[in-house]
């Protein structure tokens, strides 16, 4: 199993480079639409649709749909969409932790929508950053998120005593989600200074700002295990050898990335 999660992830970093630094505008939309239809694909599964045919026009609906915002989604659409989805999954989160486990969202309906708005938000995100401020900026602002994991998983073997949410992920603690907070900003703090973008903002307020999405992208993660917990999945899929769906490699980056993209536009602003 652990020869298989690591040629599976030494595969998939490799295509995610050449896709994300050599690919044309044309092919890096054609990458994320393909990604996005597949996390669609998975997303069907929270809502317990089995129907093979349901499910591939579930996936191409969000496919034809982030084809199209991506060429005509306005910042405003963006900031507006991502404070929605920020919302609900803040709502369901804390309400199941609340609930101890009972209460989630079993409406189909909802969770169908709320996969539109994440997975095309997340693709459309992903297509206007890169163009606006090149591929090594989203690359290094998607470290800043795979830096809380790390962070958080060290932190918390060595400290972690008080469970974060324990209905939701019991593994989760508030010690490793700390520690995980502070190895980010030092990371910001350097992308920051390494990148050197025309920003209006001081490194350490923009910073704070970017430590604090990829604090809250752990929510995306929360969220996800939600909907998974309430139909009893392991995994969104099996299309990754030993690591699972798309969404379970996405799921923290489906939020962080649109709160990313509206940080570095608004600070370039300022």
């Amino acid at each position: 199993m652990l020869k298989q999660r690591i040629i599976t992830a030494l595969v998939l970093v490799a295509l995610s480079i050449w896709a994300l630094f050599f690919s044309s505008d044309l092919v890096w939309k054609g990458v994320l639409l393909f990604i996005a239809f597949i996390a669609a694909w998975e997303w069907t599964a929270f809502a317990q649709i089995k129907t093979p045919s349901l499910r591939v026009t579930y996936a191409l609906g969000v496919l034809v749909g982030a084809n199209y915002a991506m060429d005509v989604f306005t910042m405003q659409n963006i900031a507006l969409l991502t404070l929605l989805e920020a919302v609900i999954l803040i709502t369901v989160v804390t309400r199941y932790q609340r609930t101890e486990g009972k209460v989630g969202t079993k409406s189909v309906g909802f969770v169908l929508l709320t996969g539109i708005l994440a997975v095309l938000l997340f693709a459309v995100s992903m297509y206007q950053f890169r163009t606006e401020f090149g591929p090594l900026t989203l690359l290094l602002s998607m470290l800043l998120v795979w830096s809380i994991d790390t962070g958080a998983y060290f932190s918390g073997r060595r400290f972690g005593k008080n469970k974060l949410a324990v209905y939701v992920s019991p593994g989760k603690t508030w010690e490793g989600v700390l520690g995980g907070g502070l190895l980010t900003f030092f990371i910001a703090l350097f992308v920051l200074y390494y990148l050197q973008q025309p920003i209006q903002l001081s490194f350490f307020i923009l910073a704070f700002v970017l430590t604090a999405i990829a604090l809250f992208s752990v929510f995306g993660d929360l969220f996800e295990s939600v909907l998974k917990r309430q139909v009893n999945l392991k995994d969104s899929g099996k299309i990754l050898p030993g690591h699972g769906g798309i969404l379970d490699r996405i799921d923290s980056v489906l939020i962080a990335i649109p709160m990313l993209y509206l940080a570095w536009h608004y600070s370039a602003l300022m």
